[in-house]
């Protein structure tokens, strides 16, 4: 079972690392902003002194994103360290400034002497302000900005994809390609030693036309030459909107690689409530009109065959990871990964039925 944290364990790490908030010493009771998949993420607010007003907002007070990993090391889908590195080289105003990454034991103590036990990483960073918003209440305007966002993102150019750390290190391969197809086995090869009875039942039977699609596509992302910084995971529930200005949080996937991947999370024809919306070609086609005219990388054309294939891979996956969790774990689905399932039942096969080079 995932680890469940309370805020007296978060005030003990927040206490322990003074240099996250600028060595202010007053901390406030933690509060808790949400439980994903992998973290709990707590509001933590610190003020010169506890007279001072600062928890109030004023200028006196900082506050502070602790993000804290509901599994530890080891067991995490992505190493935070390169979480950290992306969030480095992210260009402002587009995500939340790292503030620091700890390692502690299960009861929130740093994890600093030579001990078995297991440990977790916990993220710092500034809060960014703003709400998760449902795809209904997703404007143009909204839309438009988010392409700025990615855009600027996706400004600086790495000859390869590769892990962030390398890239901040300046240590990526001089050139390299896409496999997009060797995607896919490795998601096939993943699941298919996990899911059993039923769940297999529901999901072998969009593997090969979702190999077929792959191997069709192959050309377009073998041509891809320019790869960016990407946040990996741009779903609606991973960027907050403040007005209507929208930041993207929770960088666990990020990485140097194809810009149409952050394209296509928002959604579209695969669709998935509260994670992708339900576009249609002509919100598809404005948005990464907006998106090359902000100075986004690639052309319309191309950009759509990729970004259409990246959301039905990550479907493809999240359908599995779904079924997996509602037949194989305690606790079974959340009811929003209950809506999510639903939604990727319902539209995932629709599209891989009429996706180029599935027969």
């Amino acid at each position: 079972m995932p680890t469940s944290w309370t805020a007296a364990q978060v005030l003990r790490i927040a206490k322990a690392n003074p240099s996250w908030f600028d060595g202010r010493t007053a901390v406030a009771a933690p509060t808790r902003l949400g439980t994903g998949e992998s973290y709990d993420a707590w509001l933590v607010e610190a003020s010169d002194s506890a007279r001072s007003g600062g928890l109030d907002g004023s200028r006196a007070g900082v506050r502070v994103v602790l993000r804290v990993a509901r599994r530890p090391l080891g067991e995490l889908p992505a190493d935070p360290l390169e979480e950290l590195a992306a969030l480095r080289l992210a260009p402002p105003g587009v995500g939340p400034r790292a503030l620091g990454l700890a390692v502690i034991f299960e009861d929130g103590s740093p994890a600093e002497q030579d001990d078995a036990s297991p440990r977790y990483p916990v993220m710092a960073e500034a809060l960014v302000p703003g709400e998760v918003l449902s795809a209904e209440r997703w404007t143009g305007a909204m839309r438009r900005r988010l392409a700025g966002r990615l855009a600027a993102l996706h400004t600086r150019s790495f000859a390869a994809p590769g892990s962030a750390r390398d890239a901040e290190a300046g240590a990526l391969a001089a050139s390299g390609r896409l496999d997009f197809p060797g995607e896919i086995a490795g998601i096939v090869d993943y699941w298919n030693g996990r899911l059993v009875g039923p769940a297999r039942d529901e999901w072998a039977p969009l593997i090969d036309p979702m190999m077929a699609y792959a191997e069709r596509l192959a050309p377009e992302f073998i041509a891809v030459q320019e790869f960016s910084l990407i946040h990996g995971d741009p779903v609606l529930t991973n960027i907050l909107v403040n007005g209507e200005e929208p930041h993207l949080v929770d960088w666990e996937w990020a990485r140097i690689g194809d810009p149409a991947r952050d394209l296509g999370f928002l959604g579209g024809a695969v669709h998935a409530q509260p994670w992708y919306a339900p576009l249609d070609d002509r919100e598809i086609t404005d948005f990464l009109q907006e998106y090359v005219e902000a100075g986004g990388r690639g052309e319309v054309a191309q950009l759509r065959v990729r970004r259409d294939a990246w959301l039905a891979a990550e479907g493809f996956a999240v359908l599995a990871y779904l079924l997996w969790v509602e037949t194989d774990r305690a606790g079974g689905l959340s009811p929003a990964n209950r809506r999510t399932l639903a939604g990727l039942r319902a539209t995932l096969p629709a599209y891989l039925r009429r996706a180029p080079g599935v027969d």
